[in-house]
């Protein structure tokens, strides 16, 4: 990427990721309404805006949260505005490009500002697909470590807050190439992602992979790859009601500018009358003598009445930095009244956690459109 790019504004960034992108995939924007091939399906919320003749899909979410937490202010943020779009480039490749607008605005008490707000290249991505079995995938895109990281819109999880375990030890992005696909062992379907990332030369975006990234946590610490190479396999038992799954990864983060290995190992299980999830990960490598990350977490989702689903989570982490033991308790509640819009209430506590993931109130409504 040229130096010029590199002090282009965050905003300026994004917005020029953007035309570049509609300019590649042939997007004219004022021919939209003098064109009849920009005729769209009809729309259903959550399935974003379809235009079948471009092969174009545009979408996104949007989510405020309500926190009232420890030592801090109760306070309601616009939290993420983010905008997807999908084109396909004739039958084999296929583009997407997310724009997130993140802490848009933020009202504490009689204060309003939006200082941290930020626009970003979220991801930035071409996929070439041969067959189920193997795809090609080019750009920015989640780095594939246990489950939570690849579903990770507000819309999508089932509470507000996120567990440390899928943050606090590794970039939540990756810039460079993956191969990916399903093929089918013993009977059973097996997912597979390998990947590498070069984001020392490759770098799209600017944003910061906040380790804590909870309301109220210490967020000096950022996890962004310099470069990495790693991979996750999920295998499908019972009739899909079951799903493990195998996370490894080598990398070196920009700063500290330290080598770490990491393993993990996450579980998905659906029953009759509840829903289980579980990551764990361990952390090794970095400054001598440390001792590393490890921690995991066992999530169950109980549905009560129609679309309203109880959640109960208990979370153990040991971090580096801050050099502690955390443990995190959170009970709430999810409500999904229609599709694509969804309500969530949830109380946090632990011990050891003020500066993670502070003990509070914490509510978001996220709609997905």
């Amino acid at each position: 990427m040229s130096r010029p790019l590199h002090r282009c504004p965050p905003r300026c960034r994004a917005l020029a990721a953007l035309a570049a992108l509609l300019c590649l995939l042939g997007i004219s924007l004022p021919s939209f309404a003098q064109d009849d091939s920009w005729q769209p399906a009809p729309y259903t919320l959550g399935q974003g805006l379809y235009f079948p003749q471009q092969g174009l899909r545009v979408g996104g979410y949007a989510d405020l949260h309500f926190y009232d937490i420890e030592n801090q202010r109760p306070t309601y943020s616009l939290r993420d505005i983010s905008l997807f779009v999908t084109k396909d480039l004739g039958s084999r490749w296929q583009a997407f490009a997310e724009l997130d607008l993140g802490g848009a605005l933020n009202i504490s008490g009689r204060h309003t500002n939006s200082r941290d707000s930020e626009l970003d290249v979220e991801r930035l991505y071409a996929d070439y697909h041969v067959d189920q079995t193997i795809n090609f995938r080019f750009g920015k895109f989640l780095t594939p470590v246990g489950e939570w990281n690849l579903v990770h819109a507000d819309p999508l999880t089932w509470t507000v807050s996120r567990p440390l375990t899928t943050s606090a030890a590794f970039a939540r992005h990756a810039t460079g190439a993956m191969v990916y696909g399903t093929m089918s062992v013993h009977g059973n379907d097996l997912d597979y992602w390998f990947y590498v990332d070069d984001s020392a030369h490759l770098n799209i975006g600017q944003d910061q992979d906040q380790a804590y990234n909870a309301y109220g946590a210490d967020s000096n610490l950022h996890n962004n790859f310099h470069q990495a190479l790693g991979g996750r396999v999920l295998y499908h038992l019972l009739g899909d009601r079951l799903g493990i799954g195998l996370s490894l990864l080598d990398y070196e983060l920009q700063q500290p500018r330290q080598q770490y290995r990491l393993a993990g190992v996450d579980f998905s299980w659906s029953g009759r009358y509840f829903e289980m999830t579980g990551e764990a990960i361990r952390r090794s490598g970095g400054p001598a003598g440390q001792r590393g990350d490890q921690g995991g977490f066992v999530e169950v989702e109980v549905p009560l009445w129609q679309r309203l689903y109880a959640i109960g989570r208990f979370e153990h982490y040991r971090s580096t930095l801050p050099a502690q033991i955390t443990t995190l308790r959170t009970l709430g509640f999810n409500y999904r009244p229609i599709s694509g819009v969804v309500l969530k209430l949830e109380r946090r506590e632990g011990n050891h956690n003020l500066k993670l993931a502070p003990t509070g109130w914490l509510a978001s409504v996220a709609v997905l459109f």
